[in-house]
Protein backbone atom coordinates (compact mmCIF):
# COMPACT_ATOMS: atom_id res chain seq x y z
CA UNK A 1 0.00 0.00 0.00
CA UNK A 2 1.42 3.73 -0.71
CA UNK A 3 1.88 5.99 2.09
CA UNK A 4 -0.94 8.46 0.39
CA UNK A 5 -3.22 5.89 0.84
CA UNK A 6 -2.55 4.28 3.77
CA UNK A 7 -2.75 7.79 5.48
CA UNK A 8 -6.28 8.65 3.78
CA UNK A 9 -7.77 5.48 4.99
CA UNK A 10 -6.38 5.78 8.25
CA UNK A 11 -7.73 9.20 8.61
CA UNK A 12 -10.98 8.10 7.35
CA UNK A 13 -11.87 6.12 10.91
CA UNK A 14 -11.15 9.56 12.56
CA UNK A 15 -14.43 11.55 13.50
CA UNK A 16 -12.87 14.79 14.89
CA UNK A 17 -11.80 15.83 11.18
CA UNK A 18 -9.93 18.83 12.75
CA UNK A 19 -7.31 16.42 14.01
CA UNK A 20 -6.85 14.61 11.10
CA UNK A 21 -4.06 16.92 9.70
CA UNK A 22 -2.40 16.53 12.90
CA UNK A 23 -2.51 13.03 13.42
CA UNK A 24 -1.62 12.22 9.62
CA UNK A 25 1.58 14.39 9.75
CA UNK A 26 2.33 12.24 13.18
CA UNK A 27 1.98 9.45 11.41
CA UNK A 28 3.66 10.55 8.48
CA UNK A 29 6.87 11.20 10.46
CA UNK A 30 6.81 7.78 12.10
CA UNK A 31 6.46 6.40 8.89
CA UNK A 32 9.31 8.22 7.54
CA UNK A 33 11.83 7.94 10.13
CA UNK A 34 11.17 3.81 9.79
CA UNK A 35 12.00 4.38 5.90
CA UNK A 36 15.38 5.54 6.86
CA UNK A 37 15.55 3.16 9.52
CA UNK A 38 15.54 0.66 6.73
CA UNK A 39 17.50 2.32 4.17
CA UNK A 40 20.15 3.04 6.36
CA UNK A 41 20.37 -0.74 6.85
CA UNK A 42 20.89 -1.23 3.16
CA UNK A 43 16.81 -1.30 1.59
CA UNK A 44 16.95 0.40 -1.64
CA UNK A 45 14.11 3.43 -1.15
CA UNK A 46 11.34 1.83 -2.57
CA UNK A 47 12.03 -1.84 -0.72
CA UNK A 48 12.21 0.82 2.82
CA UNK A 49 8.98 2.95 1.90
CA UNK A 50 6.69 -0.37 1.54
CA UNK A 51 8.48 -1.73 4.40
CA UNK A 52 7.87 1.34 6.95
CA UNK A 53 3.78 1.46 5.48
CA UNK A 54 3.41 -1.93 6.18
CA UNK A 55 5.35 -1.50 9.75
CA UNK A 56 2.45 0.57 10.94
CA UNK A 57 -0.10 -2.25 10.88
CA UNK A 58 -3.55 -2.44 9.50
CA UNK A 59 -5.03 1.03 8.69
CA UNK A 60 -8.19 1.02 9.98
CA UNK A 61 -7.32 -0.50 13.37
CA UNK A 62 -5.21 2.55 13.38
CA UNK A 63 -7.42 4.79 12.37
CA UNK A 64 -9.59 3.38 15.03
CA UNK A 65 -7.34 3.78 18.00
CA UNK A 66 -6.60 7.16 17.36
CA UNK A 67 -10.22 8.00 16.96
CA UNK A 68 -10.55 6.62 19.95
CA UNK A 69 -8.00 8.80 22.03
CA UNK A 70 -8.14 11.82 19.85
CA UNK A 71 -12.03 12.09 20.56
CA UNK A 72 -13.12 15.20 22.37
CA UNK A 73 -14.35 14.02 25.77
CA UNK A 74 -15.41 15.96 28.73
CA UNK A 75 -14.04 15.26 31.83
CA UNK A 76 -17.30 14.81 33.95
CA UNK A 77 -16.00 13.09 36.55
CA UNK A 78 -12.77 16.16 37.77
CA UNK A 79 -16.05 18.57 36.92
CA UNK A 80 -18.51 17.23 39.12
CA UNK A 81 -15.49 17.13 42.20
CA UNK A 82 -14.52 20.80 41.37
CA UNK A 83 -18.20 21.49 41.67
CA UNK A 84 -18.67 20.00 44.67
CA UNK A 85 -15.68 21.95 46.67
CA UNK A 86 -16.84 25.23 44.81
CA UNK A 87 -19.86 24.91 46.49
CA UNK A 88 -18.64 24.01 49.79
CA UNK A 89 -15.80 26.84 49.47
CA UNK A 90 -18.38 29.34 48.85
CA UNK A 91 -20.32 28.47 51.52
CA UNK A 92 -17.59 28.55 53.93
CA UNK A 93 -16.02 31.73 52.41
CA UNK A 94 -20.09 33.35 53.37
CA UNK A 95 -19.80 32.31 56.10
CA UNK A 96 -16.74 33.64 57.22
CA UNK A 97 -17.36 37.08 55.45
CA UNK A 98 -20.50 37.31 57.60
CA UNK A 99 -18.08 36.91 60.79
CA UNK A 100 -16.36 40.29 59.79
CA UNK A 101 -18.31 43.81 60.09
CA UNK A 102 -15.77 45.07 57.66
CA UNK A 103 -17.28 42.80 54.81
CA UNK A 104 -20.78 41.26 55.75
CA UNK A 105 -23.20 39.50 53.18
CA UNK A 106 -22.47 41.52 50.06
CA UNK A 107 -19.13 40.06 50.37
CA UNK A 108 -20.31 37.07 50.18
CA UNK A 109 -22.64 37.12 47.50
CA UNK A 110 -19.82 38.61 45.53
CA UNK A 111 -17.30 35.54 46.33
CA UNK A 112 -20.01 33.24 45.32
CA UNK A 113 -21.02 35.35 42.01
CA UNK A 114 -17.36 35.27 41.14
CA UNK A 115 -16.88 30.97 42.05
CA UNK A 116 -19.88 30.74 39.52
CA UNK A 117 -18.03 32.60 36.82
CA UNK A 118 -15.10 31.15 37.56
CA UNK A 119 -16.57 27.85 36.79
CA UNK A 120 -18.78 29.13 33.90
CA UNK A 121 -15.12 29.90 31.83
CA UNK A 122 -13.42 26.29 33.40
CA UNK A 123 -16.52 24.46 31.24
CA UNK A 124 -16.28 26.75 28.39
CA UNK A 125 -12.65 26.74 28.27
CA UNK A 126 -12.85 22.76 28.36
CA UNK A 127 -14.54 23.28 24.70
CA UNK A 128 -11.89 24.63 23.10
CA UNK A 129 -9.31 23.63 21.16
CA UNK A 130 -6.00 24.26 22.45
CA UNK A 131 -4.46 23.45 19.35
CA UNK A 132 -4.47 26.88 17.85
CA UNK A 133 -2.60 28.21 21.08
CA UNK A 134 0.14 25.40 20.26
CA UNK A 135 0.75 26.93 16.37
CA UNK A 136 0.73 30.52 17.84
CA UNK A 137 2.33 30.05 20.89
CA UNK A 138 5.29 32.97 20.66
CA UNK A 139 2.76 35.47 19.39
CA UNK A 140 0.05 34.90 21.66
CA UNK A 141 2.97 34.80 24.96
CA UNK A 142 4.49 38.23 23.54
CA UNK A 143 0.97 39.39 23.32
CA UNK A 144 0.48 38.89 26.68
CA UNK A 145 3.26 39.97 27.65
CA UNK A 146 2.65 43.66 26.04
CA UNK A 147 -0.75 43.36 27.37
CA UNK A 148 0.08 43.05 31.22
CA UNK A 149 3.07 46.10 30.72
CA UNK A 150 0.06 48.12 28.86
CA UNK A 151 -2.11 47.52 32.41
CA UNK A 152 0.93 48.47 34.26
CA UNK A 153 1.24 51.60 32.94
CA UNK A 154 -2.38 52.90 32.01
CA UNK A 155 -4.56 51.49 34.59
CA UNK A 156 -2.32 50.63 37.66
CA UNK A 157 -4.13 51.67 40.85
CA UNK A 158 -1.02 53.05 43.47
CA UNK A 159 -1.83 51.11 46.66
CA UNK A 160 0.90 52.17 49.26
CA UNK A 161 3.43 52.55 46.42
CA UNK A 162 2.66 49.09 45.48
CA UNK A 163 1.02 48.62 41.50
CA UNK A 164 -0.01 44.92 41.81
CA UNK A 165 -3.81 46.28 40.65
CA UNK A 166 -5.14 47.48 37.58
CA UNK A 167 -8.84 49.12 37.74
CA UNK A 168 -10.80 49.57 34.64
CA UNK A 169 -14.28 50.69 34.57
CA UNK A 170 -15.22 50.32 38.38
CA UNK A 171 -13.52 46.88 38.46
CA UNK A 172 -10.62 45.97 39.87
CA UNK A 173 -7.90 43.15 39.03
CA UNK A 174 -5.11 41.97 40.58
CA UNK A 175 -1.90 42.34 37.78
CA UNK A 176 0.04 39.61 39.66
CA UNK A 177 -2.83 36.90 39.87
CA UNK A 178 -3.21 37.65 36.40
CA UNK A 179 0.40 36.61 35.62
CA UNK A 180 -0.95 32.89 36.38
CA UNK A 181 -2.17 32.85 32.70
CA UNK A 182 1.03 33.16 31.33
CA UNK A 183 2.43 29.73 31.95
CA UNK A 184 0.22 27.45 29.75
CA UNK A 185 0.84 30.05 26.87
CA UNK A 186 5.06 29.27 28.35
CA UNK A 187 4.42 25.47 28.15
CA UNK A 188 3.77 25.79 24.59
CA UNK A 189 6.02 28.02 23.67
CA UNK A 190 8.55 25.26 24.86
CA UNK A 191 6.65 23.27 22.90
CA UNK A 192 7.20 25.34 20.01
CA UNK A 193 11.30 25.37 20.71
CA UNK A 194 11.17 21.47 19.85
CA UNK A 195 14.01 19.62 18.46
CA UNK A 196 16.41 22.59 18.95
CA UNK A 197 19.37 23.00 21.02
CA UNK A 198 20.96 25.66 23.60
CA UNK A 199 19.28 28.28 21.75
CA UNK A 200 15.55 27.24 22.76
CA UNK A 201 17.08 26.78 26.38
CA UNK A 202 17.95 30.90 26.43
CA UNK A 203 14.94 31.59 24.83
CA UNK A 204 13.07 29.76 27.12
CA UNK A 205 14.74 31.65 29.91
CA UNK A 206 14.50 34.71 28.50
CA UNK A 207 10.45 34.37 28.46
CA UNK A 208 10.77 33.45 31.98
CA UNK A 209 12.79 37.06 32.88
CA UNK A 210 10.53 38.93 31.22
CA UNK A 211 7.04 37.96 33.17
CA UNK A 212 9.66 37.70 35.98
CA UNK A 213 10.75 41.07 35.02
CA UNK A 214 7.10 42.68 35.19
CA UNK A 215 6.55 41.20 38.34
CA UNK A 216 9.54 42.89 39.95
CA UNK A 217 8.27 46.42 38.83
CA UNK A 218 5.09 46.06 40.54
CA UNK A 219 6.82 44.82 42.92
CA UNK A 220 5.75 41.79 43.58
CA UNK A 221 9.10 39.68 44.92
CA UNK A 222 7.14 36.60 45.67
CA UNK A 223 4.54 36.31 42.34
CA UNK A 224 7.67 37.01 40.45
CA UNK A 225 9.52 33.98 42.19
CA UNK A 226 6.93 31.85 42.21
CA UNK A 227 5.69 32.29 38.43
CA UNK A 228 9.72 31.83 37.74
CA UNK A 229 9.67 28.72 39.67
CA UNK A 230 7.03 27.60 38.08
CA UNK A 231 8.60 28.11 34.83
CA UNK A 232 11.76 26.37 35.97
CA UNK A 233 9.94 23.13 36.55
CA UNK A 234 8.13 23.93 32.77
CA UNK A 235 11.50 23.71 31.29
CA UNK A 236 13.15 20.95 33.19
CA UNK A 237 10.35 18.78 31.90
CA UNK A 238 10.72 19.69 28.60
CA UNK A 239 14.22 18.77 29.23
CA UNK A 240 13.67 15.46 31.09
CA UNK A 241 11.00 14.82 27.97
CA UNK A 242 14.19 15.21 25.49
CA UNK A 243 12.40 17.90 23.51
CA UNK A 244 16.26 19.81 23.01
CA UNK A 245 19.24 18.79 21.56
CA UNK A 246 21.16 19.45 24.67
CA UNK A 247 23.23 17.72 27.58
CA UNK A 248 20.59 17.63 29.90
CA UNK A 249 22.36 16.89 32.95
CA UNK A 250 24.69 19.84 32.63
CA UNK A 251 21.67 22.07 32.05
CA UNK A 252 19.55 20.60 34.57
CA UNK A 253 22.46 21.44 36.80
CA UNK A 254 23.16 25.07 35.81
CA UNK A 255 19.43 25.56 36.47
CA UNK A 256 19.25 23.85 39.17
CA UNK A 257 22.55 26.50 40.64
CA UNK A 258 20.77 29.21 39.36
CA UNK A 259 17.17 28.55 41.04
CA UNK A 260 19.47 28.71 44.80
CA UNK A 261 21.97 31.17 43.51
CA UNK A 262 19.31 33.84 42.24
CA UNK A 263 17.31 34.33 45.55
CA UNK A 264 20.21 34.00 47.51
CA UNK A 265 21.84 37.26 45.41
CA UNK A 266 18.91 39.16 45.80
CA UNK A 267 18.87 38.76 49.61
CA UNK A 268 22.07 39.81 49.84
CA UNK A 269 21.62 43.00 47.55
CA UNK A 270 18.98 44.07 49.77
CA UNK A 271 20.37 43.60 52.86
CA UNK A 272 23.16 45.81 52.46
CA UNK A 273 22.24 48.16 49.85
CA UNK A 274 18.49 48.07 50.88
CA UNK A 275 16.68 50.46 52.77
CA UNK A 276 16.71 50.05 56.56
CA UNK A 277 13.06 48.64 56.49
CA UNK A 278 14.32 45.91 53.92
CA UNK A 279 17.00 44.79 56.07
CA UNK A 280 14.81 44.74 59.13
CA UNK A 281 12.32 42.32 56.86
CA UNK A 282 15.03 40.33 56.20
CA UNK A 283 16.66 39.75 59.64
CA UNK A 284 13.09 39.22 60.91
CA UNK A 285 12.37 36.14 58.24
CA UNK A 286 15.79 34.45 60.17
CA UNK A 287 15.02 35.77 63.45
CA UNK A 288 15.12 32.87 66.22
CA UNK A 289 12.83 34.46 68.66
CA UNK A 290 9.55 36.24 66.82
CA UNK A 291 7.42 36.25 69.64
CA UNK A 292 7.72 40.48 70.04
CA UNK A 293 8.25 40.79 66.07
CA UNK A 294 4.76 38.82 66.04
CA UNK A 295 2.86 40.58 68.31
CA UNK A 296 0.03 42.76 67.33
CA UNK A 297 0.25 41.46 63.41
CA UNK A 298 -1.61 38.92 61.25
CA UNK A 299 0.93 35.93 61.58
CA UNK A 300 0.41 36.64 65.73
CA UNK A 301 -3.09 36.38 65.04
CA UNK A 302 -2.91 33.50 63.35
CA UNK A 303 -0.28 31.59 65.76
CA UNK A 304 -2.86 32.58 68.62
CA UNK A 305 -5.53 31.02 66.72
CA UNK A 306 -3.70 27.79 65.92
CA UNK A 307 -2.95 27.32 69.96
CA UNK A 308 -6.55 27.37 70.64
CA UNK A 309 -8.20 24.87 68.27
CA UNK A 310 -9.02 21.52 69.17
CA UNK A 311 -9.26 18.53 67.05
CA UNK A 312 -12.97 18.88 66.51
CA UNK A 313 -14.45 21.59 67.72
CA UNK A 314 -15.17 25.10 68.02
CA UNK A 315 -12.08 27.14 69.37
CA UNK A 316 -12.18 29.60 72.30
CA UNK A 317 -12.28 33.13 70.67
CA UNK A 318 -12.30 31.58 67.25
CA UNK A 319 -14.65 34.99 66.48
CA UNK A 320 -12.05 37.80 67.40
CA UNK A 321 -9.51 36.50 64.88
CA UNK A 322 -12.01 38.11 61.64
CA UNK A 323 -12.30 41.27 63.39
CA UNK A 324 -10.28 44.10 61.99
CA UNK A 325 -9.21 45.12 58.23
CA UNK A 326 -6.08 42.90 57.97
CA UNK A 327 -7.94 39.40 57.83
CA UNK A 328 -9.41 37.99 54.57
CA UNK A 329 -11.69 35.07 54.89
CA UNK A 330 -10.10 34.06 51.24
CA UNK A 331 -6.76 34.31 52.79
CA UNK A 332 -7.47 32.15 55.83
CA UNK A 333 -10.49 29.78 54.79
CA UNK A 334 -8.24 26.74 56.22
CA UNK A 335 -7.61 28.20 59.62
CA UNK A 336 -11.17 29.09 60.03
CA UNK A 337 -12.31 25.37 59.36
CA UNK A 338 -9.89 24.67 62.13
CA UNK A 339 -11.45 27.40 64.52
CA UNK A 340 -15.26 26.39 64.06
CA UNK A 341 -14.70 22.69 62.94
CA UNK A 342 -11.47 21.57 64.76
CA UNK A 343 -7.92 20.81 63.10
CA UNK A 344 -9.21 17.47 61.68
CA UNK A 345 -11.93 18.75 59.51
CA UNK A 346 -8.90 20.92 57.98
CA UNK A 347 -6.90 17.92 57.89
CA UNK A 348 -9.42 16.53 55.82
CA UNK A 349 -9.67 19.24 53.31
CA UNK A 350 -6.15 19.40 52.49
CA UNK A 351 -6.13 16.12 51.97
CA UNK A 352 -8.84 16.41 49.95
CA UNK A 353 -7.72 19.60 47.78
CA UNK A 354 -4.02 17.55 47.90
CA UNK A 355 -5.90 14.27 46.32
CA UNK A 356 -7.36 16.02 43.74
CA UNK A 357 -4.23 18.38 42.78
CA UNK A 358 -2.76 14.77 42.21
CA UNK A 359 -4.72 13.55 39.87
CA UNK A 360 -4.66 16.32 37.97
CA UNK A 361 -1.03 16.58 37.85
CA UNK A 362 -1.23 12.20 36.78
CA UNK A 363 -3.58 13.02 33.95
CA UNK A 364 -1.57 15.73 32.44
CA UNK A 365 1.59 13.37 32.55
CA UNK A 366 -0.14 10.70 31.09
CA UNK A 367 -1.47 13.08 28.30
CA UNK A 368 0.08 11.72 24.45
CA UNK A 369 -0.56 14.26 23.10
CA UNK A 370 3.18 16.21 24.28
CA UNK A 371 1.29 20.00 23.68
CA UNK A 372 -1.45 19.08 25.71
CA UNK A 373 0.93 17.67 28.57
CA UNK A 374 2.93 20.53 28.55
CA UNK A 375 0.07 22.95 28.89
CA UNK A 376 -1.57 21.03 31.26
CA UNK A 377 1.36 20.75 33.57
CA UNK A 378 1.70 24.37 33.60
CA UNK A 379 -2.14 24.68 34.91
CA UNK A 380 -1.56 22.05 37.91
CA UNK A 381 2.17 24.76 38.62
CA UNK A 382 -0.50 27.42 39.00
CA UNK A 383 -2.89 25.56 41.35
CA UNK A 384 -0.49 23.76 43.46
CA UNK A 385 2.02 27.04 44.08
CA UNK A 386 -1.36 28.66 44.85
CA UNK A 387 -2.54 25.87 47.06
CA UNK A 388 0.85 26.15 49.01
CA UNK A 389 1.06 29.55 49.51
CA UNK A 390 -2.15 29.24 51.04
CA UNK A 391 -1.20 26.70 53.35
CA UNK A 392 1.74 28.19 54.28
CA UNK A 393 -0.10 31.13 55.50
CA UNK A 394 -2.93 29.05 57.23
CA UNK A 395 -0.14 27.04 59.31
Amino acid sequence: MERRDYLELMTGQIRCKKMCPVIAKEVEDHIEDQKQAFMAEGMKEEEAEKAAVEEMGDPVEVGVEMDQIHRPKMPWKAIFVIALMQILSGMFAAFFLKQNESYGYIAGIRQIFRLAMAFSVMILVCYMDYSWIGKHARLLAGSYLLFMVLMRHFFVLQINGAARWIGVGGFSVSLSLMSWLFLPLYGAVLYRYRGEGYGAVLKAIVWMLLIAGILITCPDLVMAGTVGLSCVFMLMLALEKGWYQVVVTKVMTGIGISVVGVPVGILAYFFFFGAEYQKSRILAMFAVNKSQMMEGTTLGAVRELLSKCMAVGRATGVEDFWTGDRISSADYMMLGIAGYCGILVMVLCIAIIAGLLCWFLRSALKQKNQLGMMMGFGCVMVLAIQFLLSLMANI
